[in-house]
């Protein structure tokens, strides 16, 4: 439970707390390293790695990788999408669309891989509902 989560966007104490909470019982469920809610220009909502990774540029890239991916489904008919899945030779990323914002997760572990796409689609909606109180004016 010592998982520290940098929020940057401003949230109310409730809504903090509330979000903690479900990210707090991602990384346990999921055994995630790397744990971040932006908004979809890149600004974070909330930031935990343990890597040496910089959250601005992590945040940056990640919304950049989610708009690019939108195009190009866009482009072919599919519509937006809904995850976007990066497996690599030592772990993986998992982008979760969630409208405004976006839930990115990754871990060394690849055989975490679907466990971790599981828990967060379980945990979205929820998380989903603890976002919808933040005006678009926050970010």
């Amino acid at each position: 439970m010592g998982e520290e989560f940098k929020m940057s966007v401003r949230v109310d104490k409730n809504t903090a707390a509330k979000l903690a909470k479900e990210l707090r019982a991602i990384t346990q469920e999921a055994k995630v390293d790397t744990l971040a809610i932006i908004t979809t220009t890149g600004a974070r909502v909330a930031f935990f790695t343990k890597s040496t990774a910089d959250p601005s540029e992590f945040s940056a890239i990640s919304a950049s990788l989610q708009n690019s991916a939108n195009l190009a489904v866009n482009r072919v008919g599919f519509g937006d999408t809904t995850d976007i899945m990066v497996r690599c030779k030592s772990g993986f990323l998992i982008l979760r669309n969630l409208g405004r914002f976006i839930l990115v997760a990754g871990a060394r572990n690849i055989e975490s891989f679907t466990t971790s796409a599981s828990v967060l689609v379980q945990h979205s909606p929820t998380i989903e509902e603890i976002l919808s109180v933040i005006p678009e004016d926050q970010y």
